[in-house]
């Protein structure tokens, strides 16, 4: 021992304690040593040092050995005590060992007294192993308790042959059963034993110890969940083997994701469904451009001219509908005021009489309250028509259609369940049908642009494409529930704002003749037929037209014929370089240069580069050629901001 012993003496002989420590010496053994013969001092000493060995005598005068002992083990409880004394039988010593002392040593052989040291010793440090030991196993199956009865995901402690030995708390919420009807179903109660990817897990498990995956689960009442699970095989003390299985109810986040991938598909149709909007806006340019020339021409020929105006009907039709896909994937311009939801429903009443058909009973029941948000009238009228018109065409053999409107307050709830939405307060509004509803398949699929139920010819499968379309770029929310037979309620949620309504305006404008002039017009576009067509159209009305392919060909030929140009129409979108960019490089050159911007797309994707003022103006396609010439007569006469004409 390289370090000495703290011992404590006991002894109320000071003879015999210098004995002691003169035995110890001479045996080699290293120790430091103190005797205390009252209470008083016995308990001073184990609170003032560490000691590593009591020795003590059984017949103290002023001490009782069991209350000395009593004090040993409650303030030392792993300390060795040996009695050194002068004599004591053998049915005493044999209690006293029964009471914790390690051993006894009679004062008339100390020969013993080392080794009964060295043995306690070992002893005490074995003890005290053990002790540590067994506290740690204590605390760790607290930690294991504590973890397995607060997990949040649910534990199941099984064997190999699928049996259930216990489950925790979770287990029991997520499955909807008491840990005794768990153990008593097992794992065939729980899970179907032919999936496949259960299998296949259990394979894996087999080879490896462990396995992890994602299968369906069985509840109590038989319904079914989602869940990730993970599983490892362990042994016992035994021999035996079993097996943990951790489990993870993963339904929400399986909401969560569908609602995330239908969001991406509806973002990506938008982009599609807009891409297709304004290249259709281009031939239908030519088309209504064409036709009103032959109109022009046609003069008193009545067939050509009813032909002609059959046309421009079916484009205007045509026309329409790009502007639906448009709102769809919010890129079409909107004009915005405050408008009272139950305001507009009232007002168009009449109309949505006309609408549906007699063997169906329109119920209106709309808010007392203001219902105030800002809004386009037009767009808001278009989306509840689209609605109603859904509704009529779900019950062919008549029913009821309730439209209501009402305040109502989002929460945390809401946007939790539908997996969008922001917390305020809202003004919706209500469309429900008695029709015959729709599957959970259905209803996944039913705002996407073309997607129908009707037969071939009775639906573009649009209405509610773009009725979505709008609610979005209102900042507003969709949702809409329907089971098969009981009907479909759509829900609208518009943010309200704290403003009073202003009356619908009527923005039409008076016609006036189209007058043309001579001024020299250049024209940039893309398109050839487009660019044929306004060359046409300019020069039957006396223009002198300079065309160009695109936005460089723009500015190389405004370079040459510059001081000739009067005015620049640019479709704002073209290779090379697009209208917003040539309109910059040609007005370095001159800076009050006049133009006039068309494109299938709308005004309101340009907003940001502050590309409009007092000399720009803007034309969405398609545009009639009486539009066209109106606003280029209109520009022409139009001063420059400073004063001058071009």
């Amino acid at each position: 021992m390289t370090e000495p012993l703290n011992i404590l003496v006991i002894e109320d002989s000071h003879a015999d304690f210098l004995m002691v420590e003169l035995h110890l010496r001479q045996k080699g053994l290293p120790a430091r040593c103190r005797r205390v013969d009252t209470l008083t001092g016995l308990k001073e000493a184990l609170g003032r040092e560490n000691w590593d060995l009591v020795l003590s005598d059984y017949n103290v005068p002023l001490l009782n050995f069991q209350v000395n002992l009593d004090l040993l083990r409650e303030m030392l409880p792993d300390i060795p005590v040996i009695l050194v004394t002068g004599t004591v039988g053998e049915e005493k010593a044999a209690e006293l060992l029964k009471l914790g002392v390690r051993d006894f040593v009679l004062k008339g052989n100390m020969a013993r007294l080392v080794p009964a040291i060295e043995r306690s010793l070992r002893d005490a440090a074995v003890l005290k192993e053990k002790r540590t030991a067994e506290k740690e196993l204590r605390e760790s199956n607290e930690r294991f308790r504590m973890i397995y009865e607060h997990s949040i995901d649910a534990i199941l402690l099984t064997r190999t042959d699928g049996s259930v030995l216990s489950a925790n708390p979770e287990a029991c919420r997520v499955f909807r059963m008491s840990e005794t009807e768990i153990c008593r179903v097992g794992r065939a109660g729980l899970v179907n034993i032919d999936d496949a990817k259960l299998c296949a897990m259990l394979e894996e498990r087999k080879r490896s110890g462990q396995c992890r995956g994602e299968i369906t689960l069985k509840r109590g009442d038989g319904s079914t969940f989602p869940a990730e699970t993970s599983s490892a095989v362990f042994p016992e003390c035994d021999g035996s083997q079993k097996t943990s299985m951790i489990i993870r109810d993963v339904t929400d986040r399986k909401k969560l994701e569908e609602q995330i991938r239908q969001a991406q598909k509806m973002e990506a149709i938008g982009q599609l469904a807009g891409g297709v909007a304004h290249d259709f806006n281009n031939i239908l340019q030519a088309i209504f451009g064409y036709t009103h020339l032959i109109l022009a021409k046609a003069k008193d020929n009545e067939p050509v001219k009813h032909y002609a105006e059959e046309l421009i009907k079916a484009s205007t039709r045509a026309a329409d509908l790009t502007n639906g896909l448009l709102a769809f994937s919010r890129k079409q311009a909107v004009t915005l005021a405050v408008i009272d939801i139950s305001e507009v429903i009232k007002g168009n009443e009449a109309f949505l009489r006309r609408l549906i058909r007699e063997d169906i009973e329109l119920k209106l029941s709309c808010s007392e309250e203001p219902l105030t948000v800002l809004a386009n009238r037009g767009q808001i009228e278009q989306v509840f028509m689209n609605l109603v018109t859904n509704g009529r065409d779900a019950m062919p053999n008549g029913g009821r259609l309730s439209i209501e409107t009402r305040l109502v307050t989002l929460n945390q709830e809401f946007i939790e369940t539908h997996g969008f939405g922001t917390a305020g307060i809202y003004s919706s509004f209500s469309v429900s049908d008695t029709g015959s509803g729709m599957d959970k398949e259905t209803q996944s699929h039913v705002f996407e642009p073309f997607f129908t139920t009707k037969a071939q010819g009775e639906g573009t499968g649009l209405g509610l494409s773009i009725a979505y379309g709008i609610v979005k770029k209102h900042d507003g929310f969709i949702t809409v529930y329907s089971e098969p037979g009981t009907g479909t309620i759509f829900k609208i949620y518009l943010p309200i704002v704290l403003a009073p309504a202003v009356a619908g305006k009527n923005d039409a404008r008076e016609a006036t003749p189209v007058r043309g002039g001579t001024e020299t017009i250049l024209v940039g576009e893309d398109d050839a037929a487009l660019r044929r067509l306004s060359k046409n159209v300019l020069c039957h009305y006396g223009y002198h037209v300079i065309e160009a392919v695109d936005g460089q060909d723009a500015v190389d030929k405004f370079i040459e014929y510059g001081d000739h140009i009067d005015l620049v129409i640019l479709d704002a979108i073209m290779p090379n370089k697009n209208g917003k960019l040539a309109c910059d490089e040609m007005r370095m050159l001159r800076p009050g240069l006049k133009v006039l911007f068309v494109s299938g797309y709308t005004k309101d994707i340009f907003t940001e580069d502050n590309l409009f003022d007092g000399n720009s103006v803007f034309i969405q396609k398609p545009v009639s050629p009486d539009v066209l010439l109106s606003n280029v007569r209109e520009m022409l006469d139009t001063q420059t901001p400073g004063g001058h004409d071009n």
